[in-house]
């Protein structure tokens, strides 16, 4: 597995200096996924002081005068941001080779800030109810995390049709084979913490589509035309 790894970026990186992406973008995407993902596992632990810490400074529901109340939701707030991002770290560390979606826009419960000593932005999981603010950013986690992980497989045939179609069918198999191993990392980090906070963006260079079966589908739509 660690050499398909190992092949695959060398191969990547060498076929995108020559095509759209440049050799630079993946390795600065690369790096920062990698730093990140270092960071925040080794530091999600801050979150759980931090948080409680928090809480107690904004007080429960943001009212300044019950500052116990918001300190003890803040226990648990922190073992939620401790666990998801001590897991989003685990995941950008274990795939930092691997493409990313383009953004985590509306997908997971977003962590307070990029990184746990920060202060940040509170999210409120009840704004405007739990069901908008909570169950369906997990529920988009889970089914991006599904799909990614039941249908990686397609990325290969649908990056090399549209190879290809430009001109370049070496491209089409080195993506094609990178997309699919990256969206089973992906697709397992997304179903294992689907209900933990995650980082609000992404820092690889990102994916072609949305979805692992859009360039197969969108090339067999063009051929019946």
């Amino acid at each position: 597995m660690k050499k398909i790894i190992c092949l695959l970026v060398i191969a990547l990186f060498l076929c995108s200096t020559c095509y759209a992406a440049t050799g630079a973008d993946y390795l600065n995407g690369v790096g920062n996924k990698l730093w990140r993902g270092v960071v925040n596992t080794f530091t999600g632990w801050i979150e759980f002081p931090a948080q409680i810490y928090k809480g107690y400074e904004r007080g429960f529901n943001g009212n300044e005068n019950n500052k116990i109340g918001g300190a003890f939701v803040g226990i648990f707030t922190g073992i939620g941001h401790t666990a998801g991002r001590t897991l989003s770290g685990l995941g950008d560390v274990a795939g930092f080779w691997a493409a990313d979606p383009a953004n985590n826009d509306g997908v997971g419960i977003p962590l307070d800030a990029e990184y746990a000593w920060e202060e940040g932005t509170v999210y409120n999981m009840f704004d405007p109810n739990f069901g908008e603010g909570a169950l369906n950013p997990m529920g988009n986690k889970l089914g991006r995390g599904i799909g990614d992980s039941l249908g990686g497989f397609l990325e290969f045939p649908g990056q090399i049709v549209k190879g290809i179609k430009l001109g370049a069918p070496d491209l089409g198999i080195v993506k094609g084979l990178w997309y699919w191993y990256s969206r089973q990392v992906d697709g397992a980090f997304d179903i294992a913490g689907f209900f933990l906070p995650n980082p609000k963006d992404t820092k690889a260079l990102p994916f072609d589509e949305k979805w692992p079966w859009s360039a197969l589908g969108d090339s067999m739509k063009k051929e019946t035309k």
